[in-house]
């Protein structure tokens, strides 16, 4: 992988243009042709770093319900319960984990109603009673965006910017969900149609959006306009590249679960949210035998790398009391499809 490979992926996992021509920005923002932009991206498709290349969408925005679950199962009843989300299409990622909390998987549903109905059918069908909800109370940050200039960086001497009186800061606005960011966008059908399109995988073409509106029918232009305005109403939250970690070089992720006093969530939560090593940070909530209420997803080269950056996040926060768990094995990991109940009706 050259500078120029690591330039590209860097620059496409938040914002793959929405243009006619997206090839030839990438091209002139990294020094390249567009056909030479054109065939390392074909490459990566083919040899697996990049899954998908396409839209991730905001389910509050769309009117759906999102939490992450937790369960303590028995060894022998996890391919029963795998098998079963599996089957069940909300349920976009299942891990198992080096915890008594063994299991752990994301559910999306068209309600909380819904969601808690799913998880109340596992409960009984599996006679697995430990199977909790862990929504998020606040969202600090979620951005899947691997630095490829770490796999070059010697991270020994990297002094983060943040300390513990960051930590203390007060709530503030920017800490609480905006309605105008959070609440379920007015969809219309031309709406729920792209959106439908933008979810899957950007045709293999220099000239990707053509091909989607050819497909539904529309002008290019309209399906550019329609389809960046989803991205300003935050309706989409990027539209960009997802990557397998391990296939680009990140072969280690960790859940990096902390133990924080409530009145001091908000301060500490922007502060981990500052590490370019952390792709997710929450706050949930804590369960009687749980007691982490925030949340940080850590990628790095190895495990170790992951736990350096646990201790680089104590030190910056002041929080010694955490949780380092990684994944034993990966059950499920696909992205979640919007609005198909709506094409079988």
């Amino acid at each position: 992988m050259d500078s120029t490979d690591r330039a590209l992926l860097n620059a496409i996992q938040n914002h793959f243009p929405i243009a006619v021509h997206p090839y030839q920005i990438l091209g002139k923002a990294v020094g390249t042709t567009e056909e030479d932009v054109f065939r390392r991206i074909q490459r990566f498709r083919q040899e697996g770093i990049i899954r998908r290349l396409g839209g991730v969408f905001d389910s509050r925005r769309l009117g759906y319900y999102s939490t992450l679950c937790t369960a303590k199962v028995p060894e022998n009843k996890i391919p029963t319960l795998a098998k079963l989300l599996e089957g069940i299409p909300g349920v976009t990622h299942n891990y198992i984990r080096n915890h008594e909390y063994n299991v752990w998987f994301t559910l999306i549903a068209r309600s909380q109603a819904v969601a808690e109905s799913i998880l109340q059918n596992i409960r009984v069908g599996l006679a697995v009673p430990e199977i909790y909800s862990l929504p998020a109370i606040r969202l600090f940050k979620i951005n899947v965006n691997l630095d490829f200039d770490l796999l070059d960086k010697d991270r020994s001497q990297d002094v983060e910017k943040a300390s513990v009186v960051d930590a203390s800061l007060e709530d503030t606005d920017l800490d609480r969900p905006k309605p105008k960011d959070s609440s379920p966008y007015e969809l219309n059908s031309e709406d729920i149609a792209l959106i439908r399109v933008l979810q899957g995988n950007l045709p293999d073409s220099i000239t990707p959006y053509n091909v989607l509106a050819e497909n539904l029918h529309w002008q290019v232009n309209d399906l550019i306009f329609s389809a960046n305005r989803l991205l300003e109403e935050k309706v989409m939250r990027r539209f960009g590249a997802v990557l397998r970690h391990q296939k680009a070089g990140f072969a280690a992720n960790a859940m990096g679960v902390w133990q924080v006093e409530p009145e001091k969530a908000a301060g500490i939560g922007k502060v981990m949210a500052r590490f370019k090593e952390v792709s997710h940070c929450y706050q949930r909530p804590t369960l009687p035998d749980w007691p982490y209420s925030l949340f940080t997803m850590i990628h790095g080269r190895t495990a170790q790398d992951c736990g350096d950056v646990m201790k680089r996040i104590s030190l910056a926060t002041g929080v010694q009391t955490y949780a380092m768990l990684f994944s034993t094995a990966e059950l499920k990991k696909t992205s979640m499809q919007y609005f198909l109940e709506e094409e079988t009706n």
